[in-house]
């Protein structure tokens, strides 16, 4: 009697999993058309134009290129904490670099 009673109260209330503290939550991943149009037009004009652009250009380029990627990556891929921290700082760096890029070629096409 006393098994069955343990049976039933089993499946009335199922034990509860232990879940570690420092686990990082599961994000839900969406589809991220319009990341992947962004990133692949960045590669066709840079394919298109490489001949055109000129040094300043061509890094501008890449360095948004490489802010996407990052994007991309720690949005799709399971990283370790500390792999995501340092692609996030690469990220952000890179999109820095695109911004002060930018202004330099608006700075030298329109005032210089």
């Amino acid at each position: 009697m006393a098994r069955q009673s343990k049976k039933i109260a089993k499946k009335i209330q199922p034990k509860k999993k232990v879940e570690p503290e420092n686990k990082k939550p599961e994000k839900k991943v969406g589809k991220d058309y319009l990341l992947i149009i962004v990133l692949a037009l960045t590669i066709v004009f840079l394919l298109v134009g490489w001949s055109n652009f000129t040094a300043t250009n061509r890094g501008l380029y890449m360095a948004l290129l490489i802010s996407l990627s990052t994007t991309y990556a720690r949005r799709h891929y399971n990283f370790t904490e500390k792999q995501d921290l340092w692609l996030e700082r690469a990220g952000v760096a890179a999109m820095g670099c695109a911004i002060v890029l930018f202004a330099f070629v608006v700075y030298q096409q329109y005032f210089a």
